[in-house]
């Protein structure tokens, strides 16, 4: 299931956007939108997770 957060249009997986490659200003736009959050990294890729 794909959410969205709706001003940054990034898709996401269950709250979960993966941010490697991401522009830091997307990364905070994001991350400032979300109640809570925290990164994780998983073979070599970083990821956003946003607590609900």
């Amino acid at each position: 299931m794909s959410t969205n957060i709706q001003s940054t249009a990034e898709t996401t997986h269950n709250g979960v956007l993966e941010v490697s490659d991401l522009p830091a200003t997307r990364v905070q736009r994001y991350a400032r939108e979300a109640d809570d959050v925290y990164f994780e990294r998983k073979g070599g890729r970083t990821f956003l997770v946003a607590e609900r």
